[in-house]
């Protein structure tokens, strides 16, 4: 008896608490909102007053514009000619004992194939100048106005653990 009275009392409670206390519903997702700008962009009335020094938030070399890198891109002719000394990686050489036979090995990204070039050979932006066993040397051919910029690139091959004689 004892057990009954109290299974429907605390179903009493149980039915008497749902009324008093209804669910929350489920709250819909606020609507969008504007674009929040990002943490780095700059108001637009603000000013570093330098003082004689360089803002340090602003990056000293500037990056170029991506449509700038399109341009050069689609400009450069096919082939070994199109290739920038930059892009250029030494794949390998075969040297002879005449100078004139040495041929240099240029793998470029986004090539199908390697290239073979031999002294004198044009590449976009240099020439190849010098090819020996463990190095070529390229003469820059593109104006630039750094008084300071090299004339000449040489990139070193990097032997093999079975080529060392």
């Amino acid at each position: 008896m004892m057990r009954r009275n109290f299974l429907l009392s605390s179903t009493l409670l149980l039915v008497s608490s749902l009324t008093v206390f209804p669910q929350t519903q489920t709250q819909k997702p606020p609507a969008p909102q504007e674009e929040q700008p990002s943490v780095f962009t700059v108001p637009k009335d603000y000013r570093y007053n330098a003082k004689g020094r360089r803002d340090p938030f602003v990056n000293p070399v500037p990056k170029p514009k991506a449509a700038e890198v399109a341009q050069q891109q689609k400009s450069r002719p096919p082939g070994l000619k199109g290739v920038l000394v930059s892009e250029a990686q030494i794949a390998g050489v075969v040297t002879s004992g005449e100078p004139s036979m040495n041929v240099v090995v240029i793998s470029a990204p986004g090539a199908r194939a390697a290239y073979f070039a031999r002294v004198g050979d044009q590449l976009f932006d240099a020439v190849v100048k010098n090819i020996r066993m463990d190095a070529v040397t390229f003469t820059l051919t593109a104006s630039n106005n750094d008084p300071k910029a090299p004339r000449e690139i040489v990139r070193k091959l990097r032997s093999s653990s079975g080529d060392n004689k």
